[in-house]
C-alpha cells in the first residue's frame, strides 16, 4: 500500500512504516530554510499575557471611567492586536519629538533634569524611569541649603521653574507630588529668601528718556551702528523679546511714509494661531522710518560671504524675503560666515542681542537704571512703563506687548515707574511725549 502526503518536512525514521509494517512513501518537497517566506518584523504580534480561562474577567476602571446604567467597563483582556509597526516612527519624526518646543525651553528643561538625575546618582537615589516625592523634596532642600555654584542663592521663582521641569519629566499618574514641593519653596521664600534681602530679579526699564541717550552714542555712519540703531527702535516699538526681534524676516517689515508695519509670526505667549501685523508710528525722537530704511539699504548692498571673499560682487544677496532681517556683521561691516552656527544658522541669537544692548547702554552711561541692570528685556519693560505713565489702558498695552487679553503682567511685572491685524494705524505709543518728556523739543545735536 502506498500513501501520499504533502508534508513540508522529512518524516522521522520511526514514522516511515504503517501500523501493519507497510512502507509509507511521502510525496513531498523539501523547502530550504533560506527559501521560506520571511515574516516581516512589523507584522509580528507583540507577546501577550496568557489568559486564565478559569478566572473571572477583569475590568479596566479608573477615576475617569464613565458608564451608563447596565454597561460594563472594558475588560483587561480586550486589547487590540498591536504589532511592532504600531510603535515605530521614522528617524525624522523621532527628531521632531526630541526637538519639540522652543530651543531655549528645551535647553533649560534638559539641563535641569540632567542635574537632578546626577544628584540622585551621587546620593544613591533613583531618578529614572520613575522617582519618589521624597527624592524631589530632598533635592530642592539641597538647592535651598547649598545655593548656586557661584555662591549666590536660588530665587524662589527659579526653584518653581525647576520643579515644573522635573515633575513634568514623568508620565501622568506617576509624577511626584508637586504641591508639596511648591509649599516648601513658598516657605523658603517667606522664611529665608526675603528676610535675607532677596528680591525678584528684574531688568531695568529702558524708557524713552534713557533710550534716546543710548541711540545718541551710536555711530550710525557704520553698518554695525545702523543695524543696532534699527534693532533698538524696532524692539522698543514692538515691545519685543530678544529672540522675537532676531526672528524677523526681511518680508516681515514694510516701511510706510509715517511708520513701519511689522509682522509677528509667533511669540512666546502666542505660539499657536495666526500671526499679526502691527503699526509702529514714526517719531522725531526715535526716527524709526529713517533708521529702518538705512539698514534695509545696507542689506541690499550685502552679499553672502564665500570661502575666498567677504562681500563678493554678484554673490548671493542678503536682501531676500525669507532671510533674516538682522545679521551678524564683521568689524568691517560685512556679513559674518555662519558655517559653524549650527543652531541658529543665519539668524542672530537672543544672547547676541542681549550683549549688544548691554554694551550700548554701558557706552551711554545707563547700564544701571534705578539700581537694575539694563538687558535686552529692558526694551520690553521700558515702553510698557512709558505707556503706563501716559495712562494707556492695560488692554492696549497687552495688545502691544503680545500678552494675553486677561494678563496683568504689564502692570505687575513689566512696569518700572521713575492679536488681530491692526488696520487702523493706531499705535499706543502715540500717548508717550516726544523725548520722554512733556515738553516737545529737539534732541541735543539734532
Amino acid at each position: 500500500m502506498t500513501t501520499t502526503a504533502t508534508e513540508a518536512t522529512e518524516p522521522d525514521e520511526d514514522d516511515a512504516h504503517d501500523a501493519d509494517g507497510t512502507e509509507v512513501v511521502y510525496d513531498a518537497e523539501i523547502v530550504a530554510e533560506e527559501e521560506r517566506p520571511e515574516e516581516r518584523p512589523e507584522e509580528r504580534l507583540l507577546p501577550a499575557a496568557r489568559a486564565d480561562s478559569s478566572a473571572p474577567p477583569l475590568y479596566r476602571v479608573t477615576r475617569h471611567t464613565i458608564l451608563t446604567e447596565g454597561e460594563l467597563p472594558p475588560r483587561t483582556d480586550d486589547q487590540p492586536a498591536f504589532t511592532a509597526a504600531d510603535f515605530i516612527v521614522p528617524d525624522r519624526v523621532r527628531r521632531r519629538i526630541a526637538e519639540r518646543g522652543a530651543r531655549n525651553t528645551r535647553v533649560n528643561r534638559d539641563s535641569t533634569r540632567t542635574r537632578f538625575e546626577q544628584w540622585c546618582v551621587n546620593e544613591g537615589r533613583t531618578a529614572r524611569p520613575t522617582t519618589t516625592t521624597a527624592n524631589v523634596a530632598a533635592y530642592f532642600g539641597h538647592l535651598m541649603e547649598t545655593g548656586r555654584p557661584d555662591g549666590g542663592t536660588y530665587s524662589p521663582d527659579t526653584l518653581l521653574a525647576y520643579c515644573s521641569r522635573i515633575v513634568s519629566w514623568y508620565p501622568k499618574g506617576e509624577r511626584p507630588d508637586a504641591s508639596l514641593v511648591r509649599e516648601l519653596i513658598e516657605d523658603y521664600r517667606l522664611e529665608e529668601f526675603l528676610p535675607a534681602g532677596g528680591e525678584k530679579e528684574q531688568s531695568a526699564g529702558l524708557t524713552l528718556k534713557y533710550l534716546v541717550k543710548v541711540l545718541a552714542q551710536i555711530d550710525e555712519s557704520t553698518r554695525i551702528g545702523r543695524r543696532d540703531a534699527a534693532m533698538l527702535v524696532l524692539q522698543y516699538g514692538m515691545l519685543y523679546r530678544s529672540v522675537e526681534v532676531t526672528n524677523l524676516l526681511v518680508k516681515q517689515i514694510r516701511v510706510d511714509t509715517d511708520g513701519v508695519w511689522v509682522w509677528t509670526a509667533m511669540s512666546k505667549t502666542r505660539r499657536k494661531g495666526k500671526g499679526r501685523w502691527r503699526f509702529v508710528r514714526d517719531r522725531a525722537d526715535l526716527r524709526t522710518v529713517a533708521r529702518v530704511r538705512a539698514w534695509l539699504a545696507d542689506l541690499r548692498e550685502l552679499r553672502e560671504p564665500t570661502a575666498h571673499q567677504q562681500n563678493p560682487p554678484g554673490g548671493e544677496p542678503a536682501y531676500q524675503p525669507a532671510k533674516p532681517l538682522f545679521r551678524a556683521l564683521t568689524t568691517g561691516g560685512n556679513l559674518k560666515r555662519r558655517d559653524n552656527a549650527t543652531v541658529r544658522g543665519l539668524f542672530l541669537t537672543g544672547r547676541a542681542v542681549n550683549e549688544m544692548v548691554k554694551a550700548r547702554a554701558k557706552a551711554a552711561g545707563v547700564s544701571l537704571i534705578n539700581g537694575l541692570k539694563v538687558t535686552s528685556h529692558s526694551l520690553r519693560a521700558g515702553p510698557n512703563t512709558d505707556m503706563a505713565e501716559a495712562l494707556v489702558p492695560l488692554s492696549e498695552r497687552n495688545t502691544a506687548g503680545d500678552w494675553t487679553a486677561d494678563s496683568t503682567l504689564a502692570d505687575d511685572v513689566y512696569n518700572r515707574p521713575d492679536g488681530t491685524i491692526d488696520i487702523s494705524k493706531d499705535d499706543p505709543l502715540d500717548a508717550v511725549p516726544l523725548w520722554g518728556r512733556p515738553e516737545h523739543r529737539e534732541a541735543p545735536g539734532r
